[in-house]
């Protein structure tokens, strides 16, 4: 819809393209103070659903200007005049959702340096990239942008972050939109295995107090 008002030769349109204002006008001046509140309390890095990649704060600021939650700011910014900050709240609750993955480590999960700068769709998917790949395509089929697990979105090497995102994983769970529940074959019974849970988490870090539904990976 935007790229029409780009594209489209029409006077009027032409005319209401003068008063559209800049997206950097738009981002710098509303729309990212309600970015940097939402995300106060949210993982550093997660991984886009949709793209694959991990990405940094910049990452997911530059994701959001390209979403449709930003094009219809912006269009409604155009047609409606100055942006209220209650729908802008929205719009950023509702792109930067995040669920997080709980689960047991297995041998040679995927960590930082594997994943970064790759598509991890495009991994190979054996072990335990494929749990890490069918989380993401959950957490994306349940309409949620962003995806975070502590193998692969902390750097385990650096003792400051490491710590720092201890301390900070109760308030993580808590805010996420949804917690995916790994059962690994050690979790569950035989004919049990390798089944997702999907639970809104609800105040605590343990298992038992969420709502749990399982999906089967199939």
């Amino acid at each position: 819809m935007l790229s029409k008002l780009d594209d489209d030769p029409n006077a009027r349109m032409q005319k209401l393209r003068q008063h559209y204002p800049s997206r950097s006008e738009v981002l710098d001046t509303t729309v990212r103070p309600a970015i940097h509140a939402h995300l106060e309390n949210a993982p550093f890095r997660l991984i886009n659903t949709s793209t694959g990649r991990l990405c940094d704060r910049d990452a997911q600021l530059n994701a959001f200007t390209e979403s449709a939650e930003y094009g219809e700011l912006l269009y409604s910014s155009v047609m409606h005049g100055p942006l209220q900050m209650e729908p802008i709240k929205e719009a950023v609750a509702k792109h930067f959702s995040w669920v997080m993955l709980s689960h047991r480590w297995e041998r040679e999960e995927p960590l930082l340096h594997d994943i970064q700068d790759k598509d991890i769709y495009n991994l190979d998917p054996v072990g335990t990239v494929l749990k890490l790949q069918k989380f993401c395509k959950v957490a994306r089929d349940e309409g949620h942008c962003w995806a975070w697990s502590d193998t692969c979105c902390i750097d385990q090497n650096n003792d400051v972050e490491l710590q720092e995102s201890v301390n900070s994983m109760f308030i993580w769970y808590r805010r996420s939109a949804l917690t995916i529940v790994y059962l690994s074959g050690h979790d569950v019974p035989p004919s049990d295995h390798n089944i997702v849970a999907r639970a809104s988490y609800i105040a605590s870090s343990t298992v038992d107090e969420m709502d749990v539904r399982t999906l089967e990976i199939v």
